[in-house]
């Protein structure tokens, strides 16, 4: 039976790509996946809960923001955009 963390069962059940928990913790794709699988050396608990807790700060304000943007327009969700035509 193959052990897997739950670092690794909590990225994968968000749907969070290595890249995505890398970049949070500002370390490679690479070291992250050591980490997950338990061959990585040093201080790895205070590197997943800082990744997992910037890339939660990061979601929630995107989600923040898609929430007012959302209210703003969604009795007009079927129309199309204004945008104008820079062509004369």
């Amino acid at each position: 039976m193959k052990k897997i963390t739950v670092m690794r069962s909590l990225r994968l059940l968000h749907g969070i790509s290595l890249k995505e928990l890398a970049a949070a913790a500002n370390v490679s794709t690479q070291y992250i996946s050591r980490v997950e699988l338990g061959t990585a050396y040093g201080k790895n608990l205070k590197l997943a809960q800082k990744a997992f807790e910037m890339l939660i700060a990061e979601k929630t304000g995107r989600l923040d923001e898609l929430k007012k943007t959302y209210t703003d327009v969604k009795d007009r969700l079927l129309e199309y955009e204004k945008s104008e035509d820079p062509s004369p």
